[in-house]
C-alpha cells in the first residue's frame, strides 16, 4: 500500500528532506520503504511504500505519524492511497 507525505511549505532550516526520509525510513523499520521524492512551488514530497499486511496498516501509519510528530513535524501530512484528501500527522498520531 502507498502512502504519500506532503509538506506544503518548507521545512525549518535545521531539516531538509533527506532528514525527513531518514526518520520515515527508521520508523517503517522491515515495513517498507521511502521508495520516491519531489519538490516544487514551495511544496515537497515523499512516496512510501508500505509492505505490512493490510491489518498493519494502520499501525504503520500511527507510527509514521507519530515520527513525525515527535519531531515537531505534525503538520506535515499523510495522504493513504485509499483516500482522496490526507490528514496532518497531528491528527493520525
Amino acid at each position: 500500500m502507498f502512502i504519500e507525505v506532503v509538506g506544503n511549505h518548507q521545512l525549518p532550516d535545521d531539516v531538509d528532506r533527506d532528514d525527513v526520509e531518514d526518520l520515515l525510513a527508521t520508523a517503517l523499520r522491515a515495513d517498507g520503504e521511502v521508495t520516491g521524492a519531489g519538490s516544487g512551488s514551495g511544496r515537497w514530497h515523499l512516496d512510501v511504500e508500505v509492505s505490512a499486511d493490510a491489518d498493519q496498516f494502520p499501525h504503520v501509519l500511527r507510527r509514521l505519524a507519530t515520527a513525525l510528530v515527535n519531531q515537531n513535524l505534525g503538520w506535515v501530512v499523510l495522504r493513504p492511497e485509499h483516500e482522496e484528501t490526507g490528514k496532518s500527522s497531528r491528527e493520525f498520531a
